[in-house]
């Protein structure tokens, strides 16, 4: 049961059972008039009415009912209440309670009637003329007179406290303290939190909430309580504020979470898969062959794994596993067949020295849309040129590498996993067999290293799948080793490369990210205007549920793009999802 419940049933009581007042009872009037023992005072601070609420001076009142407050400093204590005039926060049997609380220019706390009551174990009663508080234990003789004015309590000083003072709080304890920027609210409608803890001697806090959310959509009270930690381990006492929603909604949780949710979240939408299906239409673009090296996948020798000449523009992925027994290394070879013969990396990325492959895959994918280039460097007429040389792969380790090359003349161009110590020469690199691919994965070379697409959006949440071989083909090309064709499955290493336009004026565009094949772990790229924001997918572990869709960008603007490049270690296929929203929305 809640306090403000439990004085209310104990109020409710006292209605129903006191057939009248006791001597040792006391009736305070409106106007702050107080009968006490068949004698009457006039308080020198006024009640204050609100409602059914009646504030009563805390310190006035609690003496003339012979339990006189003890004060120290900025605390005033009265029973099981503490009030903090500095920071106007009271406490009911050390737990924080955000009830009224009036301070006045002198100093004064006003609080409800039935909160002293509760804190002096006494009842609180309704009366013609006034509030009783009855049954408060005795303390000290009751008051015959309203006590003199409290002593103000001065204003924080900028100077450091003396030593007296620092030791107020025992023992260096933390204090928790926030507050709210309303304490009412509509269902869905955005909460804004002050957080001001503070620990006397200035230690770092690290901070617990409980019931703490941005948003409320069930009326009715919310109760939220932050405990705060030092460097040091000491806990604070909880502090608690309730807030209440009520009134007609002004979100649902998608509309909040549209405007909302941080870039780089989630939220939850059931509805998403069925959203209708946009076929994006492709445009004219530059592209480039793919050299796709993965199989086989996890060799156990030192070999070659995939070979095919290149001139002009080109790009290597290749993905490979040392299952050697022994450390080995990735190599990508550029050799020259024709004279002349030069390479530029225009662009690069990798990553290696483990046996996560979300983990390279999202790596290597985030370096290289980031990534910067090489200048040209010219192939000698004999031997060859290390283009990437992955870290020592211990057994199980594995690396991948993403490369974007510009070939002037002709080369042949190799992926190699050599076993580490062996010299780059011609004569180990002559010794060295083509290893056979396996029957799980791919390589090859495929047309079409970048696909470009148009999106255009409408008036309703729409989707756009990748990677599902379907509405998304898969890249079609040939093993120049063996002659096979192949099939690139999830057109893994290709960079779709998308320009989203909204048709619908006044709307705003909420663009989202969700996994379909099963867990995934990525990267993507917005270029909006002037703004470009990479985005890792998720932040953290992998994402996996198909009901929260991660959001990846919001933004009036007309058109914006996005490239988008499937990472090897994930599932596919994966949807990008579009919500129009009315209005302007900003990142």
């Amino acid at each position: 049961m809640t306090l403000f419940r439990t004085v209310r049933a104990l109020a409710l009581l006292s209605l129903l059972s006191a057939p009248g007042l006791a001597a040792s009872d006391l009736l305070v009037s409106p106007s702050g008039s107080v009968t006490l023992g068949g004698r009457s005072v006039q308080l020198r601070t006024a009640p204050q009415v609100s409602g059914e609420t009646v504030l009563l001076p805390l310190q006035e009142t609690a003496a003339l009912l012979g339990r006189p407050a003890q004060v120290s400093g900025p605390l005033v204590q009265v029973g099981r209440l503490v009030v903090q005039l500095r920071t106007r926060s009271m406490t009911i049997d050390g737990v924080p309670y955000a009830g009224p609380l009036v301070i006045t220019p002198g100093g004064e706390a006003l609080v409800d009637a039935k909160l002293l009551a509760y804190a002096l174990d006494g009842q609180v009663l309704v009366r013609p003329g006034g509030v009783a508080i009855t049954g408060v234990p005795a303390g000290a003789a009751p008051a015959t007179a309203a006590p003199a004015p409290p002593t103000p309590v001065p204003a924080p000083r900028s100077s450091p406290a003396p030593a007296s003072a620092a030791q107020s709080t025992p023992g260096g304890v933390p204090e928790a303290r926030f507050a709210t920027n309303k304490a009412v609210y509509a269902p869905g409608e955005r909460v804004t939190y002050t957080d001001f803890s503070f620990d006397p001697d200035g230690l770092n806090l690290a901070r617990q909430w409980d019931g703490m959310n941005d948003v409320f959509f069930t009326p009715g009270e919310h109760r939220i309580t932050l405990v705060v930690t030092n460097s040091k381990g000491r806990v604070s006492a909880p502090y608690a504020r309730v807030i209440r929603v009520e009134g007609a909604p002004v979100n649902t949780p998608l509309s909040y979470a549209l405007r909302y949710a941080p870039l780089g979240s989630t939220f939850q939408d059931t509805r998403n898969p069925a959203y209708p299906a946009l076929l994006p239409t492709t445009r004219p673009g530059a592209s480039y062959p793919l050299l796709f090296s993965d199989s086989p996948e996890a060799p156990s020798r030192s070999g070659v794994l995939y070979q095919d000449r290149a001139s002009g523009r080109v790009r290597v992925v290749a993905y490979h596993l040392n299952r050697l027994g022994r450390p080995a290394r990735l190599y990508v070879l550029a050799r020259a067949r024709s004279a002349g013969a030069s390479v530029e990396v225009l662009r690069e990325g990798s990553a290696g020295g483990t046996g996560i492959e979300s983990v390279l895959g999202q790596v290597s994918v985030l370096d290289f849309m980031t990534g910067a280039g090489r200048a040209p460097q010219p192939l000698p007429a004999q031997g060859v040129t290390a283009l990437y040389t992955s870290p020592p792969l211990a057994p199980e380790q594995g690396a991948k590498v993403l490369l974007d090359l510009q070939v002037s003349g002709d080369a042949d161009l190799s992926v190699v996993m050599l076993e580490d110590g062996q010299p780059l020469t011609d004569e180990t690199l002559r010794a060295l067999p083509v290893l056979a691919p396996d029957a799980q994965h791919q390589r090859g070379t495929f047309p079409g290293a970048v696909r470009s697409l148009t999106v255009r959006l409408g008036a309703a949440p729409a989707r756009v799948t990748l990677g599902d071989s379907q509405s998304d083909p898969a890249l079609s090309g040939v093993d120049v080793l063996t002659g096979a064709p192949q099939r690139l499955s999830g057109n893994y290493g290709v960079q779709y490369d998308i320009t989203v336009e909204n048709t619908v004026p006044g709307t705003s565009t909420v663009a989202t990210f969700v996994p379909r094949g099963g867990p995934y772990r990525g990267g993507l790229v917005v270029d909006d205007g002037a703004d470009r924001q990479v985005l890792r997918i998720p932040g953290s572990g992998v994402l996996s549920n198909g009901d929260a869709p991660f959001v990846l960008w919001r933004t009036p603007s007309r058109a914006f793009q996005m490239s988008f490049i499937p990472t090897g270690g994930s599932f596919l296929p994966v949807s990008l999802v579009f919500y129009p929203h009315p209005g302007e929305l900003r990142p």
